[in-house]
């Protein structure tokens, strides 16, 4: 009852039919980041998580087809309206997206990887595989952040895997000079604790790193800079747990300003962050220490404890010599270093060509 009441409340209700469209965005969390394409061409949107709901093809999808399969037929419906050449989400972690080429064959698929993926999408895949043998999840195009995505995905999915890297990361490119000098760290922060009970190791893990790291700070007179993972005046909570030590804070205000602290910073640390990730990309210098690298079940695992720029361990001697390495190496030899682990994790494409490219040989 509960549920049914919010879904009541809170879905906006549309009763014009869709119209048609080459583009049809599926799950209206995609805009945002498609924005750059999509700024000057017509598209429809398929909300997902059906927080807009159409009354037309609603009462269509009843009179021709009946309430049995009343969600799906509705999915059906609103496709054959909209009569799209292309269909692409961003929310490439919703499996049923690569349902839809059998549900309605008549459009392209293109899914696009924004973030690391746990275990759990795979895990469906096979358990629906295991009642549906012969079923193939299967899109189009799918772009993924790197070639080890790449490689597990082809394992799962029918599709043309292009590597694209992060499309937000993509949309701001980086124009710098990388300093020879380094006085500046950012530090990339990751979950804060719910309360002072809170005892996750995730969120202890990234205060021990920071304290750490502001020790090091201290002794190399270096300053330190600290990125909101929230949006809102929140400093406050940050000093609750991080403390009133010499360091600044970087607010989360919108997209744009949150790249361009990533853009213009001279090096990073961070516990286990895409963001992190993304500026490795774009061969900032930086350490990171995740507790598994580069992330927990992600598509390879790398089994040793540490590397040139990371560690699964954190000690203080560890964080100060990992940090001193790095700063130290030219941006020639970081470049080389950096390339070998993390352009098969996640890759840097400015502007994002290719996806544009592949998008407009679809809609012609």
């Amino acid at each position: 009852m509960r549920f049914f009441l919010k879904f009541l409340l809170e879905t906006k209700w549309k009763f014009l039919k869709p119209k048609k469209s080459n583009i049809l965005i599926y799950d209206n969390e995609s805009i945002e980041e498609l924005y750059f394409y999509l700024k000057n061409k017509n598209y429809e949107i398929f909300h997902t998580r059906y927080e807009q709901l159409n009354i037309f093809i609603i009462l269509y999808t009843i009179f021709i087809n009946g309430i049995k399969n009343l969600k799906e037929n509705y999915k059906l419906n609103y496709f054959k309206f909209v009569s799209p050449k292309v269909v692409i989400t961003l929310i490439d972690e919703n499996p049923g997206f690569f349902k839809l080429k059998t549900l309605y064959p008549s459009a392209k698929y293109i899914s696009v990887q924004i973030a690391f993926k746990d275990n759990q999408f795979y895990r469906y895949i096979q358990d629906f595989k295991k009642k549906n043998n012969k079923f193939q999840f299967k899109s189009d195009v799918s772009f993924v952040l790197g070639n080890n995505d790449k490689n597990k995905y082809k394992k799962y999915l029918k599709s043309k895997l292009i590597s694209l890297g992060s499309i937000r990361n993509n949309n701001f490119p980086i124009k710098k000079n990388y300093n020879k000098k380094i006085n500046k760290i950012l530090f990339i922060s990751g979950s804060l604790p719910k309360s002072k009970n809170d005892t996750s190791t995730k969120c202890k893990r990234a205060i021990k790193i920071f304290n750490y790291l502001e020790n090091y700070c201290s002794k190399k007179n270096i300053k330190l800079f600290l990125l909101s993972k929230y949006k809102g005046n929140i400093l406050n909570k940050y000093k609750e747990y991080y403390g009133n030590g010499n360091w600044k804070f970087v607010p989360k205000k919108s997209t744009k300003e949150t790249y361009k602290a990533i853009n213009d910073s001279q090096f990073i640390v961070f516990e286990n962050s895409t963001l992190g990730y993304e500026a490795f990309s774009k061969n900032i210098k930086g350490v990171c220490f995740p507790d598994v690298f580069p992330y927990k079940n992600y598509s390879k695992i790398f089994k040793k404890k540490q590397g040139f720029f990371w560690s699964t361990s954190i000690y203080k001697k560890v964080l100060f010599s990992k940090i001193s390495k790095v700063i130290k190496l030219n941006q020639k030899k970081w470049e080389n270093i950096v390339s070998r682990e993390i352009h098969n994790i996640i890759i840097y494409s400015p502007k994002n060509i290719i996806f544009s490219k592949t998008l407009d040989k679809f809609i012609k």
